[in-house]
């Protein structure tokens, strides 16, 4: 059976535009263009006319919006305040007869900086760009995105082919590159799930904020992203331009047409076109022409979150993205990453044999313009030779702050905790560097060796003491009267961790405890899991924590009556949860 079928972009729309967004470089304002003579879209109309809606942020990361459509005329000023608007064109006296239905986010010129401040630093300070797919492993993003691929081995590309996740999902792997702290870390200083803590932490782009850097972060699915998927987001906004209010109020506003396991068409447009459209903006606006140092994460999860081949679909379009901001000048003056956080979870990947390192092994590559390879020749030296060597991203946070330093020499970062054996990738890694040394906890990690072992009655033992262990979570979480009890269905593959002498034989564990890596069903909700334990010789002392069992197969379906994250991974609703459900919408 073929696992992987390309298939085309799916679009959104055939019609032609009614309402144009244009842009005046003088003035710095934007303008709506009405095109009056599109005969398709207002035939058998006298008369018609177009309103907006003015997008906007309200307190603890909700939306706003006017009460009411404005009427606007032809060529309309933009207020420099409005960061977004829905319009819509409609026949005079007859609203119900809706012509078209829009929406523009707008990137507006700040009014507090200091323009000639600005173009000298950017002449000295690279913009720092980066863009994000969620889910995307080393392997599938040559399977689905080889024009892509193509691109980033153009001169100046690095591959970080041992770039390796800290955590399970995006949360962990996201939060350690943006903040430098371990999941210990951020979980000690404050619970996230807590409204005001997401606000406590110090990101990567706070500190380029104070290095006189514009700021911007733009996630598509605003119903699942990073801050928000069971968080509270954020009570202060963390950036200068921030795209969340914008899609929260299209995605509860604008018609949507599900695919790829989410809304994939809002509006008129792909959702992830709308983060890169709002990266085009950002390029158009401050590198093209009116340079001021940038630092911008763009992330999209639409198109890879749930289907490993849905990037095939819009590999061209995401490429002639990268051609336009190429065009606008960005690849000559910027540091570009292209990252995800995590390969495939879940889904038929998790079948392959590769289905370890599928998960592990996120991509991450890095470009640096030809003048900062001019003048730090020690750089491209260490990504050179990094690009073969165990890294994560707690390295890339203090890769970022590197690059700050190479700018100020005395600037001093406040160290707080940290991950100890972690580095900037602009320095060359120690090329014998174990998991240990980099802070990747065991069950992530992807360079020790395992052999597969025979599924003795010890062993099925231990598998039936995971899943008793999965039960006693939800016990202990107070889910034992929404989740059914599971058992072990079947241990499908046992491998136990091998450790080798200096002449290379292999020799008992050094602590007497062996290492097992288990791959098992439950029952009887089907559950697919991975986990990582430890036990002596005869089983007496056995390791088993809940944050070492990761999911394989979707549980979407399944756990929709508990919410906290862990338990949603174990948890499958009784049948009278799923009543119950019902009976409250």
């Amino acid at each position: 059976m073929r696992l992987f079928k390309p298939t085309e972009l799916k679009q959104c729309t055939n019609q032609p535009d009614l309402v144009t967004v244009l842009y005046d470089p003088e003035r710095r304002r934007y303008r709506l263009h009405i095109n009056e003579y599109l005969p398709e879209l207002i035939s058998n109309i006298s008369s018609y006319g177009c309103t907006y809606i003015e997008i906007g942020r309200g307190q603890n990361d909700s939306v706003v919006w006017t009460s009411q459509s404005i009427y606007f005329e032809q060529d309309w000023l933009v207020p420099r305040h409005i960061q977004g608007i829905i319009v819509e064109c409609h026949e005079l006296g007859n609203k119900s007869r809706v012509l078209q239905r829009d929406a523009f986010a707008f990137i507006q010129h700040p009014l507090d900086r200091n323009d000639r401040i600005d173009e000298e630093r950017s002449r000295t300070h690279p913009n720092v760009i980066l863009l994000g797919i969620d889910a995307m492993s080393q392997v599938n993003f040559q399977r689905t995105m080889p024009l892509t691929a193509k691109f980033v081995r153009q001169p100046g590309w690095f591959e970080m082919l041992g770039y390796n996740k800290v955590g399970d999902n995006t949360l962990p792997n996201l939060l350690a590159l943006l903040t430098g702290r371990t999941a210990k870390q951020w979980k000690y200083y404050c619970d996230v799930r807590r409204p005001g803590c997401l606000d406590a932490y110090t990101y990567i782009w706070n500190h380029y904020h104070s290095a006189g850097y514009l700021t911007a972060y733009a996630e598509d699915l605003s119903s699942i992203d990073t801050f928000h998927y069971f968080l509270h987001g954020f009570e202060r906004q963390p950036v200068d331009y921030y795209l969340r209010p914008f899609l929260q109020a299209i995605e509860q506003l604008m018609d949507k047409v599900e695919h790829l396991g989410y809304d994939y068409c809002v509006g008129r447009r792909q959702s992830y076109r709308y983060v890169l459209d709002y990266c085009q903006q950002m390029v158009q606006r401050f590198v093209k022409e009116t340079p001021k140092p940038l630092f911008g994460l763009f992330w999209m999860n639409s198109f890879s979150h749930d289907d490993f081949s849905g990037p095939a679909s819009v590999d061209r379009d995401f490429v002639s993205y990268l051609e336009r901001y190429k065009t606008l000048g960005l690849f000559d003056r910027s540091i570009v990453i292209l990252l995800s956080d995590h390969g495939q979870r879940t889904g038929p990947l998790m079948d392959l044999p590769s289905s370890f390192l599928e998960e592990r092994l996120p991509m991450l590559h890095i470009y640096l313009p030809p003048w900062y390879r001019r003048k730090y020749p020690s750089v491209v030296r260490a990504l050179d030779l990094n690009q073969r060597h165990l890294s994560t991203p707690y390295d890339l946070h203090l890769t970022f702050k590197h690059l700050l330093q190479l700018l100020h020499p005395r600037l001093t970062f406040f160290e707080g905790p940290h991950c100890v054996g972690c580095q900037s990738l602009l320095h060359i890694l120690p090329e014998n560097r174990s998991c240990e040394d980099a802070s990747i906890p065991v069950h992530w990690c992807s360079c020790e060796l395992y052999k597969q072992v025979s599924v003795t009655d010890r062993l099925q033992d231990l598998a039936r003491l995971v899943v008793y262990r999965i039960n006693q979570y939800l016990i202990k979480m107070n889910h034992e009267k929404q989740c059914y009890h599971l058992n072990l269905r079947k241990l499908l593959l046992a491998e136990r961790r091998q450790f080798f002498n200096e002449k290379g034989q292999e020799v008992y564990s050094p602590n007497g405890l062996d290492s097992y890596r288990f791959k098992f069903t439950t029952k009887p909700n089907g559950g697919l899991f991975r986990a990582t334990l430890s036990s002596n010789q005869d089983a007496s002392y056995v390791i088993i924590r809940e944050e070492l069992i990761s999911r394989l197969n979707s549980y979407r379906e399944d756990s929709f009556c508990v919410q906290d994250r862990t338990s949603k991974k174990f948890c499958a609703c009784l049948k009278n949860q799923a009543l119950s459900s019902v009976l409250e919408k």
